[in-house]
């Protein structure tokens, strides 16, 4: 077969198979409609990754949604232990129910013991959690996704896997987003509705818990800086460009840490998946790992942290990184933002038009004189030119649509689309 009838033969499958799940779709809502209630699934793979707590809250709280949440953990990760830990010291905290995972026991049976209509999902990849729990076994119901990250990228990985063409509603941030979808998609796009960033509602509360920050009782005034390092730092485990400069950061800014003892605070918030990177790296491992990690939990003046992140955004004076998802999140906290790259033009060549214009909101750092110069003036001296651009970007794409919060346009989407 030539490549042009094996290109014509892929899209008539893939047309028919999307088709034939959009049919689907609509006989599982047509036989919905006006059930009460409806059973909700959420699932919680990690607390990095839990993205519907409000969405939930509100659910909770109404009659017509019987709502559950899942924990199971994501089978790549090498702490998957941790991960539940997390995850259940969370909700036991908020006295929320959630149904646990055994790493002894057999997995819970979700469509037997709770027969959802709707399950959301915590990331869009097939063969992430166990047989029983992976998406792969509930595309005959209305599976939903609303990602974890402000997504900048564009391609078949933000926008054209399997699971973006099956679902039955993808909640996308902006319309620009959308775009992307309709241009990339196989679908087309057909799925998504906008309803804004998952983390909005908890960014724009405006109620913000500043005991995050480690107390250093020594009478000194110290700024707060956040330093949050991706984890891609081998580059054959990305189909991506390479993004993480971490291991020639690594000894740097616990230098960094020690020269501004006096007037710095840093918190090293790692991706959830560097430490994993790490213990696989032939020069690192588990051991100079954990001791690394460890030197940030015990300096007077820094701390690590691995889960949550909105109060310590959102409590702090400024932010160096390199992760594609904070060039936009942390705009939320009108804050200055330095993103490391020594080569930012292949990351740029995977951006969307969203994700191109949010870069042009940070200021660029490629060596350690760039750090320490942002750390200098901008930070330090409050000297920070690109405020009001940071502020004009913000009321153009971070406010949610409808002059709502992103969980009520949720609610609002699936009431209408069930008529509940």
């Amino acid at each position: 077969m030539n490549i042009v009838a094996k290109t014509l033969n892929y899209l008539w499958l893939h047309g028919w198979q999307y088709r034939a799940t959009e049919r689907r779709h609509a006989r599982l809502v047509e036989r919905l409609k006006g059930k009460y209630p409806v059973s909700v699934v959420f699932m919680a793979i990690d607390l990095a990754y839990w993205r519907y707590q409000h969405l939930y809250e509100l659910m909770a709280a109404d009659e017509r949604f019987d709502v559950h949440i899942v924990l199971s953990p994501c089978l790549e990760r090498q702490h998957k232990e941790q991960d539940m830990e997390r995850l259940r010291q969370y909700f036991r905290h908020r006295d929320i129910a959630f149904i646990d995972y055994d790493f002894q026991q057999k997995p819970f049976d979700i469509r037997g013991q709770l027969n959802p209509d709707i399950i959301f999902f915590a990331q869009p990849y097939e063969h992430l959690l166990c047989r029983e729990h992976d998406c792969l076994n509930f595309y005959d119901r209305l599976t939903c996704y609303m990602p974890y990250a402000f997504w900048t990228s564009t391609g078949k990985l933000s926008y054209n896997l399997h699971f973006h063409n099956r679902a039955w509603r993808l909640y996308y941030s902006t319309e620009l987003h959308r775009k992307e979808a309709q241009q990339v998609a196989d679908n087309r796009g057909r799925n998504v509705r906008v309803v804004g960033y998952a983390n909005a509602d908890d960014y724009l509360c405006g109620h913000y818990d500043e005991k995050v920050w480690k107390q250093v009782n020594d009478g000194r005034q110290r700024k707060r800086i956040i330093w949050a390092p991706h984890f891609s730092i081998i580059e054959k485990n990305s189909a991506l460009p390479p993004r993480s400069n971490f291991l020639w950061m690594a000894p740097l800014m616990l230098t960094i840490a020690q020269k501004y003892a006096d007037r710095l605070q840093i918190a090293f918030k790692p991706h959830p998946s560097l430490l994993t990177q790490l213990y696989q790296h032939p020069d690192w491992g588990q051991q100079r790992t954990d001791e690394y990690y460890r030197q940030w939990q015990t300096m007077d003046n820094t701390q690590l942290e691995a889960g949550a992140y909105t109060d310590l955004f959102m409590t702090s004076d400024a932010m160096i990184h390199d992760s594609g998802s904070f060039v936009v999140e942390y705009l939320y906290a009108h804050r200055p933002v330095m993103f490391i790259s020594k080569n930012l033009k292949p990351i740029l060549d995977t951006q969307s038009e969203f994700g191109r214009k949010a870069y042009e909101q940070s200021y660029i750092g490629q060596t350690e004189a760039d750090i320490c110069q942002f750390i200098d003036h901008v930070v330090l001296a409050n000297e920070d030119p690109m405020h009001a651009q940071r502020q004009q970007f913000f009321e153009n794409y971070l406010l949610p649509p409808g002059q709502q919060s992103v969980a009520q346009n949720i609610i609002d989407d699936l009431t209408e689309a069930l008529s509940l």
